[in-house]
């Protein structure tokens, strides 16, 4: 006897296909990414198949805007500020414990 094979999920025309990944090009050009959630919202198919469709066709993945911010710059203000944050909070310490002192002496 032949086991009769089950088909595993819709599958999409080729022309179904160009229009749900057109979209998801024309909302990231509008939005600047997410246009595979907003096409897996309207179109009802999973964001793993529209993501391996643009993965098959090419297309490029939607680009994070760039930052103006001089890297080191801020690493560097970064690195000054936790210097100065540990100092404030170690002097603190210093202030409760005497602070702790003096009210049990009361």
């Amino acid at each position: 006897m032949k086991k009769q094979q089950t088909s595993r999920g819709k599958r999409y025309s080729s022309i179904e296909r160009v229009k749900i990944l057109t979209y998801v090009d024309k909302y990231n050009a509008e939005n600047g990414r997410g246009g595979a959630a907003a096409a897996s919202r309207k179109y009802d198919v999973s964001q793993l198949t529209i993501g391996n469709w643009l993965r098959t066709a090419g297309s490029p993945s939607p680009k994070r805007k760039k930052s103006n911010v001089d890297i080191d710059k801020a690493l560097s203000r970064l690195s000054e500020l936790h210097k100065l944050m540990a100092k404030t909070e170690e002097e603190l310490d210093k202030q409760r414990k005497e602070y702790a002192e003096l009210k049990m002496m009361l």
